[in-house]
């Protein structure tokens, strides 16, 4: 077991500062990789996800259709298995999100599809009644570049720069005035943006964020524990129901800002520099506040940590990846799935890194040398075929999908290299 000190594979995808210093095309056209060398932006509570050589893998947890190759159950204890509809298409897929049991896929050809849980369209974006258990083409010949899921809802960016939800809406999350779900895909008016094209969006667990191409940093949803940065307490939740500007960044230029994210009650970003702030529930900001702090709220954005290159926000914490190849985690103090911790934590974990993936509340890590380990909540198999305990760091190794891999691509392939 070791430290690692350096990252054999691209991590650093959220980091553009080696391109224009304004936010043009180009930086729109590179979020297409962003799940390929970066932490993957799943919700997932009890299954497990990867892109594999281009391939979407998928274990655990399958009873709502999530394996989406025909089945609406495959047991949990199954092996990992490819969605065969990508394969049998031609298609790679290049993106990956997910709600709490939806799953949404970007593909090569900017389109994207939607399985899984869909009781409120969150999946299939009104295009099929039921749970659909093969990918249904949600947007097509929209050249969509990035994709973000929350709990319940689905959000998409095109090249041109307009966003489109879909799915849950009683908190706000689909931006569109009214605190109810929709049973089609809505195109978010550029007018609610300032009449600018976004450049940059962003998952919470209950709402979404954009960012304009002059910099402007909108959000919509559950404005809980002042996540957004407005001073609302006593009120613990807050549903804005369209997107609003926020303006207390604490000085920071919002065209800086590389990645925006959100869990339960607080929202986090990361800025060119390679700096990491925060804002709402101070217990889930790495900044020394424990359970005890639950309703002391944070409204100007507070530094986190510096030298990330990647950043993702779950339920209760965050995880990111820095120039060094560490692996930082901070957040809700919850022994239980040891992820987190009230400050940032450099995690020990085998091998040389070379990709991320996770859930809700676990963590898929893969290294140099084709191994694959999981941490966390254990719930559904999908950190173990025969259990369902908890892992705590560095993990416990997923032969079994390593297995899966070799069975498909052959004995001598090395998983986790790329995708």
């Amino acid at each position: 077991m070791q430290v690692n000190k350096s990252i054999t594979f691209l991590i650093a995808c959220f980091c553009f500062s080696s391109l224009a210093g304004t936010r043009t095309d180009s930086i729109i056209l590179s979020t297409k990789s962003i799940i390929s060398g970066g932490i993957g932006q799943t919700n997932s509570v009890d299954t497990g996800i990867t892109i594999e050589n281009g391939d979407l893998w998928i274990w655990g947890f399958r009873g709502s259709g999530q394996q989406g190759n025909g089945q609406s159950v495959v047991l949990q204890w199954n092996p990992p298995e490819r969605v065969s509809n990508f394969v049998k298409k031609g298609l790679n897929v290049t993106q990956v999100a997910a709600g709490i049991y939806h799953i949404i896929a970007l593909d090569d050809k900017g389109n994207v599809w939607g399985w899984g849980q869909n009781g409120y369209q969150e999946a299939a974006g009104g295009l099929y009644s039921g749970y659909p258990n093969t990918p249904v083409l949600v947007l097509k010949d929209k050249n969509v570049v990035l994709i973000e899921a929350g709990e319940y809802v689905s959000y998409a960016l095109t090249k041109d720069g307009d966003v489109y939800a879909w799915g849950h809406g009683i908190y706000g999350q689909i931006g569109n005035g009214n605190k109810k779900s929709v049973n089609h895909v809505y195109k978010i008016p550029r007018s609610q943006f300032d009449n600018r094209p976004v450049v940059l969006i962003g998952g919470a667990y209950e709402g979404g964020y954009a960012i304009n191409d002059l910099g402007g940093v909108f959000a919509w949803g559950d404005d809980q524990n002042d996540s957004f940065g407005y001073a609302r307490a006593p009120k613990e939740h807050v549903y804005v129901t369209t997107p609003i500007q926020i303006y207390n960044l604490g000085g920071i230029d919002g065209a800086q800002i590389r990645h925006i994210c959100g869990g339960e009650a607080f929202t986090n970003f990361l800025t060119s520099s390679g700096d990491v702030y925060g804002m709402g529930r101070s217990n889930m900001l790495g900044i020394g506040s424990d359970k005890s702090h639950v309703k002391d709220n944070v409204t100007t954005p507070v530094h986190i940590t510096s030298n990330v290159t990647s950043l993702y926000c779950r339920y209760g914490g965050s995880v990111a990846i820095t120039h060094n190849a560490e692996i930082l985690t901070w957040g809700f103090d919850n022994n239980q799935f040891d992820m987190y911790g009230i400050y940032p934590i450099n995690r020990t974990y085998y091998g040389d890194l070379t990709k991320i993936d996770g859930g809700k509340e676990h963590i898929l890590y893969w290294n140099d040398k084709g191994e694959g380990y999981g941490v966390g909540y254990g719930a559904g198999n999908k950190l173990s075929q025969s259990s369902n305990h908890n892992v705590s760091w560095p993990g416990v190794k997923l032969q079994f999908v390593i297995d899966a891999m070799k069975k498909v691509y052959g004995q001598d392939y090395i998983p986790g290299q790329g995708q």
